[in-house]
């Protein structure tokens, strides 16, 4: 079985964490993991800002660290957490900006609100998700990550990321169907 590796291989004996060493080995994986969960208006700036916000974070609850979580899963969990904050700060922007210039006449109108209801729905929905089931989604669907992968950077089995896709695809459905619409 692989070594998985914790925050306490970091902490000194004198109880100091080197974020150095732990920004020099971590730093791809998190830009990476980063750019994965890249929306239409996050820029390459964005991305950047989130990382340092991602070390930042871990700089300042050094202290509070739990030290036996492995890093990989603390690191997941602090970026989708950053970045559901980004989409939260620039929702407002996306529907606005796009669509200033644009003339809409009643069909189109319906049909934009029709898809921003949906889009509310099957938000609302992955934010009530367990942190396996969002990431593995996310990784899916959003990055275009191969299950293999996915299960790699979750540390769970290829066939616990098939369940958690399935679980998730039902309860958007489910929740598509109580708003009113129809897949049949």
């Amino acid at each position: 079985m692989k070594n998985i590796e914790t925050i306490k291989e970091y902490i000194n004996e004198n109880n100091y964490f080197d974020l150095d060493a732990f920004i020099k080995k971590y730093y791809g994986y998190v830009y990476m993991i980063v750019k994965n969960y890249k929306g239409i208006n996050i820029s390459d700036e964005d991305i950047e800002e989130i990382v340092s916000d991602v070390f930042l974070a871990i700089w300042k609850a050094r202290n509070n660290i739990k030290t036996d979580i492995p890093i990989t899963s603390y690191l997941v969990g602090i970026i989708r957490n950053l970045v559901k904050n980004k989409f939260r700060n620039i929702k407002s922007n996306y529907f606005t900006n796009d669509y200033d210039d644009e003339i809409i006449d009643s069909l189109n109108l319906e049909t934009l609100l029709e898809e921003r209801e949906k889009d509310n729905i099957i938000q609302n929905t992955l934010q009530t998700l367990p942190t396996t089931e969002y990431d593995a989604f996310i990784m899916f669907y959003y990055a275009s990550k191969k299950i293999k992968d996915i299960a790699e950077t979750l540390h769970i089995s290829e066939n616990h990321v098939k369940v958690a896709l399935y679980r998730v695809r039902k309860k958007i459905k489910k929740n598509l169907k109580k708003g009113g619409y129809d897949f049949e």
